[in-house]
């Protein structure tokens, strides 16, 4: 996750009550990448591919202008932005405890010189 993505996902989410913004955080928390899913997409449609970087930007502002549509109570997408945020990191969290340990790395055997005189 890009730093600075995260932290200016989160002010949206927490201070301007963006559910688009906090469901973007919690995404790139969990590990999704939206512009995967969105190149995916597209490239079975044949689309080309400087689409894939437009599209998601059209994508994140439709989706941004129309949550006042669909939720116009402030308090309530307030409630729900945090409640999205919060539970992401929760999740995250919760899945670390959950996640296997790797496999022990395969003990190294030292290289043998590739200079050295030859046997006569």
């Amino acid at each position: 996750m890009n730093p600075i993505s995260a932290v200016t996902w989160s002010w949206r989410a927490l201070r301007g009550h963006s559910l688009t913004c906090a469901v973007l955080f919690a995404c790139s928390i969990l590990g999704i990448s939206v512009l995967a899913i969105v190149r995916t997409v597209l490239s079975r449609g044949g689309a080309p591919w400087y689409i894939w970087m437009i599209a998601p930007m059209i994508l994140v502002t439709v989706l941004a202008k129309k949550e006042v549509d669909w939720l116009p109570d402030p308090v309530e997408r307030k409630k729900w932005a945090r409640r999205i945020f919060f539970g992401s990191i929760v999740v995250a969290i919760v899945l670390s405890f959950f996640r296997p340990e790797p496999p022990p790395a395969p003990p190294t055997v030292p290289a043998t010189p590739t200079f050295h005189k030859a046997v006569r």
